[in-house]
C-alpha cells in the first residue's frame, strides 16, 4: 500500500505546449545535475493508458468509499496490466490524499485475490464480490510524465490528454497531476505555485468520480453557504471549489461572482495575513468578465494554494 499525495489541475489546450517546454527544460537541467548521483530517468516519458473501472450493480465499492480499476499501459515494447484500488481519503480543493493499492495482473481481467485483505471493505465476501463485478466506464488517455527535483523533494508531473467514456457519453481529459514521490507537501505546494503561470485550475474531481457522474447522469451540484464556513477554512475551500467547478461547467458568470464575493468577505475578515496575494486577488475580482479566465488565472490558483498550505501544515 502507498499513501498517494497529489495536486490535481485542469489545463487549457492552448497552454499545454508552454508547460511541456518548461518541464522539458527543467528536467533536462536536472538530468545533467543528477546523472552522476541517481539512476532515475528524469526526462519526459510517454504512455498510452486504458483504464476500465469496475463495481457491482448496486455500487458496493463506491458506497464503501473505494474505486477499482484495471489499467493497461502500453509503451514502445509491451502491454502491462495493473489492478488499483483507491480509498476516498481526503481532499482539500485540488489536494488529494488517499490510500492506494497497486498490484500487477497477467491480463486485463480484474482479480481481487491479488489484493491484501485489508484493502477491501471489512466483512465483505470476496468471492461473491468478484462474481458481481461489472465494467462501468473507461478512461483512455496519453500520459506524459516528468520527474522533477525541487527543493528537498522529488515530484512527478503527469500531463493527461484523452477522454472519459460512460453511458454513451464522453468528457475530455486535460489534466495535470503533481505527486510527491519523496519529500513533503510544502515543496509540492511551492512547485505548484511555480506552475500556476500556465493557467492551471485546481480540480477536486477524480477521473473515477467524473465517470460515475456520467454513468448516472448526475450533474454537478451547488454548495450552499452557511455560517460554519466563516469559521472553518476547509469548508470555505470546499464551498469555493465546488461552486467554481459548477460555474465553469454551466458558464454562469453571475452565480460565480456571487460566490467569489462571499469568499472575499470571509477572507477579508479572517485571513488578512494573506496580503499581498489577497489584495491582488481582490483587484482582479473587480473586473471579472469570464468564469474560465478568472478560475484559471495565476492569482486565483496561488491564493488557493496558500490557503491549502495553511490547512496542510
Amino acid at each position: 500500500m502507498s499513501n498517494e499525495i497529489e495536486l490535481k489541475f485542469e489545463i487549457k489546450q492552448q497552454d499545454i505546449a508552454n508547460l511541456q517546454l518548461f518541464l522539458n527544460q527543467w528536467t533536462s537541467s536536472d538530468e545533467i545535475e543528477f546523472s552522476t548521483l541517481s539512476t532515475k530517468k528524469r526526462v519526459c516519458s510517454q504512455l498510452k493508458l486504458t483504464n476500465t473501472y469496475y463495481d457491482t450493480p448496486d455500487y458496493f465499492l463506491r458506497n464503501h468509499g473505494c474505486g477499482l480499476r484495471v489499467r493497461g499501459s502500453e509503451d514502445d515494447r509491451d502491454m502491462h496490466f495493473e489492478l488499483t484500488l483507491k480509498s476516498d481519503g481526503k481532499a482539500i480543493a485540488g489536494l488529494h490524499e488517499r490510500a492506494e493499492f497497486n498490484m500487477a495482473l497477467t491480463s486485463s481481467k480484474p482479480d481481487l485475490t491479488v489484493l491484501p485483505r485489508q484493502a477491501l471493505p471489512a466483512n465483505c465476501d470476496i468471492e461473491q464480490l468478484q462474481q458481481d463485478l461489472k465494467p462501468l466506464f473507461t478512461t483512455n488517455f496519453k500520459r506524459q510524465t516528468w520527474l522533477v527535483a525541487f527543493a528537498n523533494s522529488e515530484i512527478e508531473v503527469a500531463l493527461d490528454q484523452g477522454e472519459i467514456i460512460s453511458n454513451h457519453q464522453s468528457k475530455p481529459i486535460l489534466e495535470v497531476e503533481l505527486e510527491i514521490k519523496q519529500g513533503n507537501k510544502q515543496d509540492l505546494l511551492n512547485f505548484a505555485s511555480e506552475l500556476s503561470r500556465f493557467h492551471l485550475h485546481l480540480f477536486s474531481q477524480s477521473k473515477a468520480s467524473r465517470g460515475y457522474r456520467l454513468l448516472q447522469n448526475y450533474p454537478l451540484s451547488k454548495c450552499a453557504f452557511d455560517s460554519t464556513i466563516e469559521h472553518n477554512l476547509w469548508l470555505l475551500l470546499q464551498f469555493w471549489q465546488q461552486n467554481e467547478e459548477y460555474a465553469l461547467e454551466t458558464d454562469d458568470l453571475v452565480f460565480y461572482q456571487q460566490i467569489l464575493n462571499q469568499v472575499n468577505q470571509v477572507l477579508f475578515a479572517k485571513y488578512i495575513a494573506l496580503e499581498p496575494e489577497l489584495s491582488q486577488w481582490q483587484k482582479v475580482l473587480l473586473s471579472i468578465n469570464s468564469v474560465a479566465e478568472f478560475a484559471y488565472s495565476e492569482i486565483n490558483t496561488k491564493l488557493k494554494l496558500l490557503l491549502i498550505e495553511q490547512l496542510a501544515n
